[in-house]
C-alpha cells in the first residue's frame, strides 16, 4: 500500500496520441526524369510523446529516401505502412469543392425535370381514366326516362370526353418537349462528372508515413520533408516560326508528366536540365585481352564452339565484358539548367502529359534554299540560325511553320549559345528538281559497262518558277573508293565550290543564285575502272 502511493506521488510522462497531419507537397523541382517532391507544414503539439500521421503519401516512395526534418520536437523514430484496404476519400480542395457543387446543380435540375415530366404523363393519365370512365356511362333501363334526360347524358359524354382528350394531347405534347429539354440537362450533367472525376485524385492505396516525435513543452511544431519520386519526367517542345525571311520566333513550352500517386495543388515549380537518376560516375574499362594462333587451331576452335551451342551443352568462353561507349550529344560546362515558374501550378496524379508556356525568343535568320534531285523533286526551304541568346536550346520536339502557316515538325538537338545549326520549313514547290541518268537511245553516252569499266553521265536541272530570286545548295554524290585497284575519275560542269561537304568524301555542293525563271543544269560525268577478273561491288 505505501509503494503504491509513493508510486502515484512521482510525476509520470505525458500519455501518447496519435496526431492525423496535413502536408501537402508545397514546392517541386522536376527534372528530366524524377522529381524532387518538398513538403511542409505546422502543428500544435502539446508536451510529452506522440505520433504523427502522413495518410496521403505515394505508396511507390520509400522510407530511405526521405529527408525529414521538424523544428520543435525531436524525431526519435518513424515508420512506413502500406494500407491497401483503407478507405478512400477525395481530397476537400476548393476545385473539387466546385466541381461537386455544380454537379449537384446539374443533377437536381434533371431530377426537377424528370419531375415534371412525370406530373405531365401523370395529368395525361388522369384524362385517360376520365374517358375510359364517360365510355362506362350506361343509359338507365327505367321506362321513366325521357328524351332531355338522354340528350343531357349524351352531351356530357360528348364534352367531358373532348375535354378530356385534347388534356391528353396537351400533355403528350409538352411531355415530348421536356424530353427534348432533358437532353441539354443529361449533358450538363456529364460535363460536371467529367469535371469532378478530373478534380478527384485517382483513387489509390496510400501509405502512412508514421513519425514518433517527443516534445518538452507546448510548441508550434514545423514539420519539412523532401522526397525523389522517379515518376515524374519533362521536356521542352519548341514552336518555330519563321517570319518575314529574316527573323525567327520561337515559343518554348514545357511538357509534364506526372505519373505519381499524389495531386501537386498550387505548388512552386521548378523545372532542371538535371538527371539525378542517370549514371553518375564513369563507366568501367577492362583489360583487352589480344592472342594470335595458327589458323588451323583457330578453325578447330571455332568449329569446338559452334558445336557445343548446337548441342547446347556448354556456354561460349567470354574473355571479358564487353562495353559499348556511347558518345553524349553535346557536353556543357556548369551544373545546370533551371527554370522557376513565376505563378503556382496544380498538376494532378497521373497526368498524361500537361503543356506549361514559358517563354517566347526571338533569332536572326539567314533563308535559303536546299535541293537534293537524286531523291527529291523540289528545293526545301532552309534557315540558318545563331543562338544570340545566354541560354542554351534543350533538345526537344518543335513545331514548324512559315507566317503563322504549320509546314511540318521535327526534333532539334542542344543548341548552346553561339553555335549555329540549320532549320528546314518544308517544300518549295516552285524550285523544281530534275535528275536524269542520260540513256544510250537518246544517241547519249548514257551508262556503258564493260568488264572492267563503268561510265556514267548524269545531268540535273534546276528550275526556278517562283517570283524571287532564290540561294540554293544544290549536293549530289560521286562514288569514292578506299582500294588502289579501283581507279574513279569524276568531272563537273560547271565544278562545286564543295567536294567534301561535313568531310564526307564524295559529297558534291554547288552553290546557286536563281533569278525568277531561271534554270541552271548541272552535268557530272563518273569513270569506274578495276582490273581483269574483279567484280564490281
Amino acid at each position: 500500500m505505501r509503494l503504491a502511493l509513493i508510486l502515484a506521488l512521482l510525476p509520470l510522462p505525458a500519455l501518447a496520441d496519435t496526431i492525423v497531419v496535413q502536408a501537402p507537397p508545397v514546392a517541386a523541382t522536376v527534372y528530366a526524369q524524377g522529381a524532387l517532391v518538398s513538403r511542409t507544414t505546422t502543428v500544435a503539439l502539446p508536451a510529452g510523446q506522440h505520433t504523427l500521421e502522413l495518410r496521403d503519401m505515394d505508396p511507390t516512395l520509400s522510407l530511405d529516401a526521405m529527408n525529414i526534418d521538424m523544428t520543435g520536437a525531436t524525431i526519435t523514430a518513424r515508420s512506413w505502412t502500406q494500407r491497401p484496404d483503407t478507405p478512400y476519400r477525395a481530397p476537400r480542395t476548393p476545385e473539387w469543392r466546385a466541381a461537386k457543387d455544380a454537379l449537384d446543380t446539374a443533377t437536381e435540375a434533371l431530377a426537377a425535370l424528370d419531375d415534371q415530366i412525370a406530373l405531365t404523363l401523370a395529368s395525361a393519365q388522369a384524362a385517360q381514366d376520365q374517358i375510359l370512365f364517360l365510355n362506362g356511362l350506361r343509359v338507365p333501363d327505367d321506362a321513366a326516362t325521357d328524351v332531355d334526360t338522354l340528350r343531357a347524358i349524351g352531351q356530357l359524354i360528348a364534352s367531358d370526353g373532348t375535354a378530356a382528350r385534347a388534356a391528353i394531347r396537351t400533355a403528350e405534347a409538352e411531355a415530348r418537349q421536356l424530353r427534348r429539354d432533358r437532353l441539354d440537362l443529361e449533358f450538363a450533367v456529364a460535363q460536371a462528372q467529367a469535371a469532378l472525376d478530373a478534380a478527384t485524385p485517382t483513387k489509390t492505396a496510400p501509405a502512412t508515413l508514421a513519425l514518433n516525435v517527443t516534445v518538452p513543452e507546448p510548441v508550434e511544431a514545423t514539420l519539412d520533408m523532401s522526397y525523389l519520386t522517379d515518376g515524374v519526367a519533362w521536356a521542352p517542345s519548341y514552336a518555330f516560326d519563321l517570319v518575314d525571311d529574316t527573323s525567327l520566333s520561337i515559343a518554348r513550352s514545357a511538357l509534364i508528366t506526372q505519373f505519381t500517386a499524389e495531386d501537386w495543388t498550387d505548388i512552386k515549380l521548378t523545372l532542371s536540365t538535371l538527371d539525378p537518376l542517370a549514371q553518375s560516375e564513369p563507366s568501367h574499362l577492362w583489360p583487352q585481352l589480344r592472342r594470335i594462333e595458327d589458323p588451323v587451331a583457330q578453325k578447330r576452335e571455332l568449329s569446338r564452339l559452334q558445336a557445343d551451342g548446337a548441342m547446347g551443352m556448354a556456354e561460349p568462353i567470354i574473355e571479358a565484358p564487353v562495353i559499348t561507349e556511347e558518345v553524349a550529344a553535346a557536353s556543357f560546362d556548369g551544373i545546370g539548367i533551371s527554370y522557376t515558374l513565376p505563378t503556382p501550378v496544380t498538376i494532378r496524379a497521373q497526368s498524361e502529359e500537361l503543356e506549361i508556356a514559358l517563354d517566347t525568343l526571338n533569332m536572326a535568320a539567314t533563308l535559303s534554299a536546299r535541293a537534293i534531285p537524286r531523291f527529291d523533286d523540289t528545293a526545301f526551304r532552309l534557315a540558318q540560325i545563331t543562338n544570340t541568346t545566354p541560354e542554351i536550346l534543350l533538345p526537344g520536339r518543335a513545331t514548324l511553320s512559315v507566317d503563322g502557316q504549320l509546314v511540318g515538325q521535327t526534333r532539334i538537338d542542344a543548341l548552346p549559345p553561339n553555335a549555329e545549326t540549320e532549320l528546314f520549313f518544308g517544300r518549295i514547290d516552285g524550285l523544281r528538281l530534275k535528275r536524269t541518268v542520260l540513256d544510250r537511245n537518246e544517241g547519249d553516252r548514257g551508262i556503258i559497262t564493260r568488264s572492267n569499266e563503268e561510265t556514267e553521265n548524269v545531268r540535273i536541272e534546276v528550275e526556278n518558277l517562283t517570283d524571287r530570286t532564290w540561294d540554293i545548295s544544290v549536293r549530289d554524290a560521286v562514288p569514292i573508293s578506299e582500294q588502289e585497284d579501283l581507279v574513279i575519275d569524276w568531272t563537273a560542269t560547271p565544278r562545286p565550290g564543295v567536294q567534301a561537304v561535313n568531310d564526307q568524301r564524295g559529297i558534291l555542293e554547288w552553290q546557286l543564285s536563281l533569278d525568277a525563271g531561271a534554270r541552271q543544269i548541272i552535268n557530272i560525268e563518273t569513270q569506274l575502272t578495276w582490273p581483269e577478273g574483279k567484280v564490281l561491288r
